[in-house]
């Protein structure tokens, strides 16, 4: 059973979602969401999760049920200090950290700035420095007609939205209203959309930060899954990052775009299963792009759905 929790931390209230109970033998799985999701677009991953799996997705600060306020640092490096603070206060230790897209940013951050506290990573077509396709959609929200467009976007019809979310998915997926709840939910929550306006007026110098601590790679087994139709952060981008990361493993999934997670959460299940009863035990080989083939693989195709995608 799925239960929503909440937790006081510096004062501010985080709200999050709970499956399972820790056990001394068994990691604890903590889910990062990503830039306009919550907590809750992680409830088709945990439906398909093994029952026995502790496993917490924390909705971020100005996400989800967690609070808003206009004095919350939207950074990366103070999101990740937070994400910190809620693992030391659950007595959560070493878990795995699971994050996608600017959730696997923050998990980035904080396996940096906590470089023996991470039992391992798994990054779903995360955001990271080396890429910068999102450049001219960052500029736009930051404009003044890309600021109105942002805080009427959530009161748009759900057909118009459905086509929003559907871009960020790949042509072998379907999606459905019920997933376009969490975020729509989320959007039309008060302060959500000034907290993520303030989130990318910081991008460029959080990207930057992340860059610099990066310098020293991180050595935290990581496993990358990524869409191969991934719009938003685009698959070639791969081979940089995992430059940076010195235990890495990349799965790419045939048909599938930047939301991994709820496109094909039975198949990423599998493969967070697998991570974990390999007890992450992946030989401390610096990655090469010329060299690490057997690092890097492709999942099944998955079978197509009658949707056209775009």
């Amino acid at each position: 059973m799925i239960e929503r929790r909440e937790l006081q931390i510096d004062g501010l209230c985080l709200s999050y979602l709970e499956q399972g109970a820790a056990a001394k033998d068994q990691p604890s799985v903590v889910l990062l969401h990503g830039l306009m999701g919550c907590a809750d677009t992680f409830v088709p991953l945990m439906q398909e999760l093994p029952r026995h799996l502790h496993v917490l997705a924390l909705d971020l600060p100005g996400a989800g049920h967690s609070e808003r306020r206009v004095d919350i640092d939207a950074s990366l490096y103070i999101t990740a200090q937070l994400v910190e603070r809620f693992l030391t206060a659950l007595a959560l230790h070493k878990p795995i950290v699971l994050g996608h897209s600017h959730g696997g940013a923050v998990a980035m951050s904080l396996a940096a700035h906590r470089r023996d506290g991470l039992r391992s990573l798994v990054l779903l077509a995360p955001a990271h420095p080396y890429f910068d396709e999102g450049d001219p959609l960052i500029r736009f929200y930051l404009s003044l007609p890309g600021r109105i467009f942002a805080y009427t976007m959530p009161w748009f019809p759900e057909w118009i939205q459905m086509v929003g979310l559907r871009r960020m998915a790949g042509p072998q997926s379907w999606d459905s209203p019920e997933r376009l709840k969490p975020y729509r939910d989320n959007l039309r929550t008060p302060g959500t959309m000034s907290h993520l306006l303030r989130l990318l007026r910081t991008w460029h110098k959080d990207m930057t930060g992340l860059r610099r601590a990066l310098r020293r790679p991180l050595s935290t087994p990581s496993l990358i899954v990524w869409g191969d139709c991934d719009r938003a952060v685009p698959l070639h981008s791969a081979p940089e990052l995992r430059a940076h990361l010195l235990n890495s493993e990349l799965i790419t999934i045939p048909g599938v775009g930047h939301r991994p997670a709820e496109e094909t959460p039975k198949l990423v299940a599998e493969f967070v299963q697998a991570w974990l009863e390999k007890e992450v035990a992946i030989p401390s080989i610096r990655y090469s792009p010329n060299s690490s083939a057997s690092h890097a693989r492709s999942a099944p195709l998955i079978t197509p759905s009658l949707e056209s995608g775009d």
